[in-house]
């Protein structure tokens, strides 16, 4: 299966005929650059076509699936690259006018109606410039750490404080952790596809493992030379003001750093961000434990050692802490708040008999639901279906990050006592 744009070649009068056959309303002008086509093909047979006034606002003219392929997934499919397409391009949304007998199918995609009383898809720039917003300050935060790193190590060499290296070299595993952080969110921006129809987001998940993990590496060989130091009596009385002044300023940069991380990524909580803001959390702590490890170190240089061992030690907790919170989410680990929040919002529905099988998985800031429900066996499938979408609609704009809603309805027989009630 494939997904075309008619390239303006002047060739396509045997396409048109196809198009024309296949929907004899089938009518495109392509005069200018104000309209485009797109089609779904396979095996060179072609399955629909859809429409698109390129404004400010892309406006869907009209969307036509082959009526024996219909209920197939064929819309969605079109209509999904339709949108990356536009995210891709710079549109910021969508726009279908003319929605006769398209309504149910345009909410499922999360459109929603507009003042002007037409269904509407937007804020695509918004998302995309969180995106880079996220990016142009792990690169701000990449430039700081490599001063920071020099700053240090070279400061901790100069005046003998142990404690001060390992902040630097706690400072050169953030640089990685930005580098990655980078790397996460253009991989994870990625939209959803066939081969990934919960999108990208793990991978937001899989890279907080790899930063954890270089975190507790780091953390190791912190305490391993500092363990090493202790038993050798390693370390000088430390009188220069500098290492002092020097860790004030770390101290005052790192927390500028944090407030200007939080302001910028306040519209955005995703599994790599939040890992960021808890690492300038931790640097922090590390940067304060240092100042107290060098101040102490004047009464004796043993102390130096020790705070250096105790940041490692609770830098590798962090680093701990971020491999199991994110290796939670990729083992879809439920979240029984959430879901026992969601089965307290069905029990309002006096069409919902009992429900059971709560389950979710997360992708990035993402969340799927799947959920079993029992209905009284005499609705027909119609009704059903209109009582599960409507309790989707619910769900999904009452919690923002439940993207994706997939109920399933059972039917309730007589002396059934099967599933977990709700009433």
């Amino acid at each position: 299966m494939e997904i075309l744009k008619l390239e303006k070649t002047g060739k396509n009068i045997e396409l048109f005929e196809q198009l024309k056959k296949l929907d004899n309303d089938f009518e495109f002008q392509g005069k200018n650059d104000s309209e485009s086509l797109f089609y779904i093909t396979e095996k060179d047979n072609i399955l629909g076509y859809a429409i698109v006034e390129l404004a400010e606002k892309a406006c869907l003219k009209r969307i036509f699936i082959n009526k024996k392929l219909r209920n197939n997934g064929f819309g969605s499919i079109l209509l999904k690259y339709l949108i990356n397409w536009l995210i891709n391009n710079n549109f910021d949304s969508l726009v279908v006018e003319n929605h006769k007998h398209m309504n149910n199918f345009l909410e499922k995609q999360r459109f929603i109606k507009n003042k002007d009383g037409f269904y509407e898809l937007g804020n695509f720039r918004e998302e995309r410039k969180q995106n880079r917003r996220m990016i142009f300050v792990s690169k701000f935060a990449i430039a700081v750490n490599i001063v920071l790193a020099l700053l240090k190590i070279v400061s901790g060499h100069v005046f003998k404080s142990v404690s001060l290296i390992s902040d630097g070299l706690n400072s050169l595993s953030d640089l990685i952790t930005n580098i990655l952080v980078i790397i996460g969110l253009k991989v994870g921006e990625n939209p959803e596809d066939k081969e990934h129809p919960f999108g990208h987001g793990k991978i937001e998940s899989v890279f907080s493992v790899i930063i954890g993990t270089f975190i507790m590496i780091t953390a190791f060989n912190i305490i391993k030379e500092n363990i090493v130091g202790l038993f050798q009596l390693k370390g000088e009385v430390i009188t220069s003001p500098m290492p002092v002044i020097i860790t004030v300023i770390v101290i005052v940069i790192k927390i500028f750093q944090l407030l200007f991380m939080k302001n910028k990524t306040k519209d955005y909580r995703g599994a790599l961000i939040n890992s960021l803001l808890e690492d300038y959390k931790a640097d922090i702590a590390v940067s304060v434990s240092v100042l107290i490890g060098i101040l102490l170190s004047r009464i004796n240089p043993v102390f130096d050692v020790v705070v250096g061992v105790s940041v490692a030690i609770y830098i590798m907790y962090s680093g701990y802490n971020l491999i199991k919170d994110n290796a939670l989410i990729l083992l879809d680990s439920q979240d029984e708040k959430l879901l026992e929040s969601v089965r307290k919002d069905l029990s309002e529905f006096d069409e919902i008999e009992n429900a059971h099988d709560f389950r979710m998985t997360t992708s990035g800031k993402n969340i799927y639901l799947f959920i079993d429900v029992r209905m009284n066996r005499s609705l027909t499938i119609d009704e059903a279906h209109e009582i599960t979408n409507k309790i989707s609609k619910f769900i999904k704009h009452k919690y923002k990050n439940i993207k994706r809603v997939l109920i399933h309805a059972e039917p309730v027989y007589d002396n059934d006592s099967s599933g977990c009630a709700i009433k």
